[in-house]
């Protein structure tokens, strides 16, 4: 006996839910993981100094240095910039806003400044 196949009319797709966009990692947050990537390939010999490194990259020597005013952040500022996630194309903090809060000598003054920031 052979098989029989039947179909009852247009063949339907079961559609998961529309939820939450995904979240990726924010622009800033792969910025900081770059300047420490960066400052480790120093720290290793690898790489002489910031110059070196902008040579190498194309980068101006200028752009590689706001990229290392990154890791003036306090520890815990940097931590919360590193798990911050957003949805695509939504990116309400970037690394230019964060350059006078790394600038700030005093981590209590960044850290005042940092929670100035993220309330907008």
């Amino acid at each position: 006996m052979s098989d029989i196949v039947v179909l009852f009319g247009p063949a339907r797709h079961a559609t998961a839910p529309a939820g939450p966009p995904p979240l990726y990692p924010a622009r800033v947050a792969r910025q900081l993981a770059l300047a420490h990537a960066l400052q480790a390939r120093i720290a290793s010999g690898e790489f002489e100094d910031q110059a070196q490194i902008a040579r190498a990259l194309g980068l101006s020597r200028a752009r590689v240095s706001q990229l290392f005013d990154l890791l003036l952040l306090s520890p815990d500022i940097q931590e919360e910039i590193l798990f911050l996630k957003f949805p695509p194309g939504a990116q309400p903090l970037n690394e230019a806003a964060l350059r006078p809060v790394a600038h700030l000598l005093v981590w209590r003054d960044q850290r005042r400044a940092w929670a100035a920031l993220r309330r907008g």
